[in-house]
């Protein structure tokens, strides 16, 4: 079972926490066939990653991308992530900047209010990119709906423990900020073995598989 070590607040409306998460047997946490009876039209929220994966505009444009496709074939409607986006930017220059805690937290706040107010949406659809623990065994770690090798140098002796890795994560908010839908979908593994010691990949080797992009956010989306 993974340990997930953080869940990144994903886009700066809203933050999913473990204690939100779903159990096995489904990411809903409402009955499934009401979902779509009571969503219709979802907004999309920024997607955001934690500044250490140094996750390019390219890469989120694909994530977002993947998850609006799903909902649209899925047959809602969806609010694109540029209109909260402008919504937050032009509150952000009123109050002066979102470096101050508090301001950014009333900003978070407000935008959300005002898109709800400006699009009617049913639901507020959050996209991130998380960090966590996978367990693996002979160079091979499993996590969130995907496998993937190991890259190593020398000799694999039975190694097995945990190992850093990273997911798309989908939550699909109501009305009263109370979340409704959390799944993931595993991206890649964000180390590598050398003899007995994990190791960080460097930055810049992350993302760079596009299948596996899509993937993550495809698995993260799959149940709806």
């Amino acid at each position: 079972m993974i340990k997930r070590l953080l869940l990144i607040i994903l886009g700066v409306v809203l933050c999913v926490t473990p204690l939100f998460a779903a159990d096995k047997e489904s990411p809903f946490l409402m009955e499934k066939r009401d979902f779509k009876k009571q969503f219709k039209t979802i907004a999309l929220s920024p997607v955001d990653a934690a500044a250490a994966l140094q996750m390019p505009d390219s890469v989120a444009a694909i994530i977002e991308g993947e998850v609006a496709e799903h909902f649209r074939k899925r047959g809602y409607t969806v609010v694109p992530s540029s209109v909260l986006a402008g919504i937050r930017e032009k509150m952000a220059t009123e109050v002066g900047g979102t470096e101050d805690a508090l301001k950014a937290q009333a900003v978070r706040e407000h935008s959300l209010r005002e898109l709800w107010f400006r699009q009617r949406p049913d639901a507020v659809a959050t996209i991130g990119v998380t960090m966590s623990r996978a367990q693996f065994a002979k160079d091979r770690a499993e996590w969130d709906g995907v496998k993937q090798r190991i890259e190593h140098n020398g000799r694999d002796k039975g190694y097995s423990g945990d190992i850093v890795v990273s997911s798309v994560a989908v939550a699909v908010y109501d009305m009263a900020d109370r979340v409704k839908y959390i799944n993931y979908g595993g991206i890649e593994v964000l180390q590598m073995r050398e003899e007995a010691q994990l190791l960080p990949r460097p930055p810049e080797s992350y993302f760079t598989d596009e299948k596996r992009v899509r993937k993550a956010a495809q698995i993260a989306m799959d149940p709806i």
